[in-house]
């Protein structure tokens, strides 16, 4: 999944919000030195991660890419969710995306000075260029996954993905309502019955 899933799937806990970004870059026992509800958050993050890199569904979903792009299937899925939950916003949260995507920003923000050099490099272009709002529209994921190909060292071709996620949209959007409640139901037990 990607920003605005992993984000949604803190539950509104800045201390996991904080956490699951720094997943990001955090590696290994790296996590070990953050505070406990960061350290959870941190966690959170690559549970996220792994339910969604080895379901089925998601694994479906990846396949439609395979032919045209092969190991980037799964990051061109990650942000196509987000499109989904942004799309279907409405079904999954009582507050409005606008009211999210502020606070998200609003707390990225406010902790920036303490995010590794990074972590903040990739804030500072989030924030510029509101890649949230740009997982809203097909165009925008268009434009998102050909700023991820041209930053990876890795030849791809990233910025034509979208006649595949038009020919495939009906597949991909049932497979999107059905994974994310599935997964949704995996951080809650996570997050509120872990200890």
């Amino acid at each position: 999944m990607n920003f605005v899933a992993h984000q949604y799937l803190s539950f509104g806990n800045h201390s996991l919000q904080i956490g699951n970004l720094l997943g990001e870059i955090v590696k290994g026992k790296q996590y070990l030195s953050y505070d406990d509800e960061i350290q959870k958050g941190i966690l959170l993050h690559r549970t996220i991660d792994t339910f969604t890199d080895s379901h089925d569904i998601v694994k479906q979903s990846s396949s439609y890419f395979h032919d045209t792009q092969h190991k980037f299937a799964p990051i061109i899925i990650d942000v196509i969710y987000d499109y989904f939950l942004i799309k279907y916003w409405n079904d999954f949260s009582e507050t409005s995306f606008e009211q999210f995507k502020s606070a998200c920003y609003q707390l990225f923000n406010i902790n920036y000075d303490s995010f590794p050099k990074k972590l903040q490099e990739t804030i500072f272009y989030l924030l510029k260029y509101d890649w949230f709002e740009n997982y809203s529209t097909i165009e925008g994921v268009q434009k998102t996954l050909k700023g991820i190909g041209s930053r990876t060292k890795f030849q791809n071709n990233l910025h034509e993905i979208i006649p595949v996620f038009e020919k495939n949209y009906s597949h991909l959007e049932n497979d999107f309502l059905n994974f994310f409640p599935q997964l949704q139901s995996h951080c809650k037990s996570f997050v509120f019955i872990t200890p």
